[in-house]
């Protein structure tokens, strides 16, 4: 008897970057892919916003197309690949495209990042698969990870470096002492950057992962502009010298934790202690470490920029739903675990602190920020002052570093330092990753 021919008809959805990233690595490992998997991947049609928009030659015209219902009509195709970016008018195509019995995988990070909620609803409603392991950008699948390979565990707490670029320009400022703006007149940035936009170092763009991550991992819908995210911007070679000074390097960390009554979900520069394994993630790379109750500790480790990566897991994708269609075509309901825990606001996370006053030199000062701090019943492992020279003679910097104590309270006595007048300039306040 003839074996049942393996094919998977799939459109494009959008052709920018990612989309021609994708379409070059699919030409050039299709046919390796057939020959591994048996699966042949059959693009059908590109939707676009202009069809006579200048585009690659070595792309065959008649896929691009700008009406949607070409492809709603099209009976053979079983799987869309949104590439397109944005809300809308994306969320309005894909769910057209959800409602004719159309897969999806999504590379939508913006998209997933507001409405996990609202498509995995529709995936059920329609009895669709719907991946999303490509929008945490990268070649890393955590999602996968997380559903199916822990899926007997409980993830109590996940640590993620989750931007390419920020970690990048982190590991250049530390290791070559730039400032980020040197960093960022560097002409790889524009190479790695998905867009030349201020989301990939203000903490945006990892908010977005994170709101990913916290549907796969902890079931938590959350609008990723509800996440508290602070970037890379204000971090200076002052502060990486420090940090190293002290035993620590920065990092742009996502932290979720699972408590018994509520979850933590924040993104920030982090001073790691150098000897945790994060710190052996440089440049482009990714990582995510993560506490199970059977595994103990978890991390996983790989690159965490550019089409290539992300193309790798849209053809995983393409192959996985070719395989679930291939052995049996009937759809289960898609479960995201939805969890209704509350969500701590900032203020309300309890950790470990680094501060740094820059405060005037006379006797006494190093008391009197002291005792403001232990006014706030907040505990100080460690406090010393210095001058630094090379900055100015008559600025001491006074270095604390505070016990895990809750963010309101810190901020209150920063704040009431402040008041006090014993400081000139900025005062810098950096949590530390601790409890690891």
């Amino acid at each position: 008897m003839q074996q049942r021919q393996k094919k998977v008809m799939f459109v494009l959805l959008g052709f920018g970057k990612l989309g021609q990233g994708f379409y070059k690595v699919w030409t050039s490992r299709k046919d390796h892919i057939k020959e591994q998997t048996g699966f042949e991947l059959v693009l059908k049609h590109i939707l676009v916003k202009n069809e006579h928009f200048k585009r690659p030659a070595d792309v065959d015209p008649k896929l691009f197309t700008t009406d949607l219902q070409r492809i709603l009509k099209d009976k053979s195709v079983k799987v869309a690949i949104d590439v397109i970016g944005d809300i809308e008018p994306t969320f309005t195509i894909i769910k057209q495209i959800m409602e004719k019995g159309i897969h999806i995988i999504s590379a939508n990070r913006v998209l997933l990042a507001t409405k996990m909620h609202e498509l995995s609803t529709l995936a059920n409603t329609h009895k669709i698969h719907f991946l999303t392991k490509p929008s945490l950008g990268g070649g890393i699948p955590v999602a996968s990870i997380l559903k199916q390979d822990l899926a007997a565990n409980k993830i109590t707490e996940m640590y993620g470096i989750v931007s390419g670029i920020s970690n990048y320009i982190l590991s250049e400022m530390t290791d070559k002492n730039l400032s980020l703006d040197e960093v960022l007149r560097s002409p790889e940035i524009p190479r790695m950057a998905e867009s030349i936009s201020i989301i990939d170092y203000e903490g945006f763009d990892a908010a977005m992962k994170v709101a990913i991550l916290a549907g796969t991992a902890f079931g938590i819908n959350i609008n990723y502009l509800r996440i508290y995210a602070e970037g890379i911007s204000d971090i200076s070679p002052h502060d990486i010298h420090w940090a190293d000074q002290f035993g620590f390097e920065i990092k742009l960390l996502a932290i979720l934790k699972d408590h018994d009554k509520n979850f933590e979900v924040r993104v920030h520069p982090t001073f790691v202690p150098k000897n945790h394994p994060m710190i052996s993630v440089k440049g482009e790379y990714n990582a995510y470490y993560l506490k199970t109750d059977l595994l103990g500790e978890y991390m996983v480790y790989g690159l965490g920029i550019g089409t290539d990566p992300t193309s790798s897991l849209i053809i995983r994708d393409l192959i996985e739903i070719g395989n679930l269609l291939h052995i049996d075509s009937k759809r289960q309901d898609f479960h995201f675990n939805w969890n209704s825990k509350p969500i701590l606001d900032i203020n309300e996370i309890r950790t470990s602190y680094y501060v740094r006053l820059p405060c005037v030199d006379r006797p006494g000062v190093m008391g009197e920020v002291t005792t403001v701090i232990g006014n706030h019943s907040i505990n100080i492992s460690s406090a010393h002052a210095e001058i630094d020279e090379e900055i100015d003679s008559s600025v001491g910097f006074v270095h604390i570093f505070l016990e895990d104590a809750q963010e309101l309270e810190v901020r209150k006595a920063v704040k009431e330092i402040k008041n006090m007048q014993l400081v000139k300039g900025d005062i810098k306040l950096i949590r530390i990753l601790d409890n690891v």
